[in-house]
Order: structure tokens, then C-alpha cells, then sequence
């Protein structure tokens, strides 16, 4: 988390913390965030005064409404330490990551190569799996042999980041 980041109700500059699909905190300014928790298809959300100190997020017991949020919201925790993608909460260790976090670990796959009959195949979606696979008569998974990447690069021009399986 960057500590230049400006944070407002009516731009897109939020930064978004969730725990899942059913816990989330977003800051929507420098000293008030949302806290909200979704049970089936209710919800609740309140906003909740804040401060940082050094890496801690410390959030007011009492939303601004001046009702204590651990009444409406089980679980919850007033503080947190502040890491560059994740808030974690010192009460339970429960972890919230940033949607910037979230979107580069269920990225799109990059892929790898089959070698078959000495040709190489890149296989980026089911569709090209599909297409490569069923040329293969009888196939034997137990025949697949991941080759040395090296190798693969020097024999077939395979770029050393991709995985390459030959079929034997």
C-alpha cells in the first residue's frame, strides 16, 4: 500500500481489501473506510473512523453512527498490520488482500509446449489442448516427459519460461 495514494467517495483510487467474497474493507478516505460482511445474500455494511500508525491500521470500535461494530459484526477486529498487498488482523489473523494482489494471482495461465513427433505445440487454452491431444492415438499420460527447458530451447526454439512436455 502506497502512502501517497488519495482516497475519495467519487473516484476510482479505493483501495480495496476482501477476505472473500463475504468480508471486505475498502478506505474510502484518509481517515474513513467501509467495513462490510455478507452472509448468503444479506449484508451489512457500516463506515468506521481509522488511523495509520507506522504499518497498523487502527480502526475505532464505534462506526460513526456511535453503535459498536462488534455487536453488528462477528468477528471483528479493530486492528491490523499493513502489508504491501494484505491487511491482516491481529485479532484472529484473518487476511484481506488487495484487489491488485487478487487479480495477479488468478492471472491467466502463460501456457506450455507439447512435442509430438517431434513438432511443438503450444497450449494455451483447453481449445488448443483439445486440438493437440486428439491427434495423439492411445493416449498413455504415464508417456509424458517434461523435458529439460534448456534443452527444449536449444532443440525446438521453446522459450526457457515455458514448460515443455514431450510425448514419448
Amino acid at each position: 500500500m502506497s502512502r501517497n495514494i488519495q482516497f475519495c467517495d467519487s473516484c476510482d483510487q479505493r483501495k480495496v481489501w476482501s477476505s472473500s467474497p463475504k468480508k471486505s474493507i475498502v478506505l474510502v478516505s484518509d481517515s474513513t473506510l467501509n467495513y462490510t460482511r455478507i452472509v448468503g445474500h444479506i449484508g451489512a455494511t457500516t463506515k468506521i473512523k481509522y488511523k495509520l500508525s507506522k504499518d497498523t491500521l487502527i480502526l475505532k470500535s464505534t462506526d460513526i453512527y456511535g453503535k459498536k461494530v462488534a455487536d453488528n459484526f462477528k468477528g471483528f477486529s479493530n486492528l491490523y498490520l499493513i502489508n504491501n498487498d494484505s491487511l491482516t488482523s491481529l485479532k484472529n489473523e484473518e487476511k484481506y488482500y488487495s484487489e491488485a494482489y487478487e487479480k495477479r494471482i488468478y492471472k491467466k495461465p502463460i501456457g506450455f509446449y507439447i512435442v509430438y513427433n517431434n513438432k511443438a505445440y503450444k497450449i494455451k487454452s483447453q481449445k488448443s489442448a483439445d486440438r493437440v491431444l486428439g491427434k495423439i492415438e492411445n493416449m498413455d499420460t504415464n508417456r509424458f516427459i517434461e523435458l529439460d527447458r534448456d534443452f527444449a530451447k536449444n532443440k525446438y526454439g521453446i522459450n526457457i519460461k515455458y514448460k515443455t512436455l514431450e510425448y514419448k
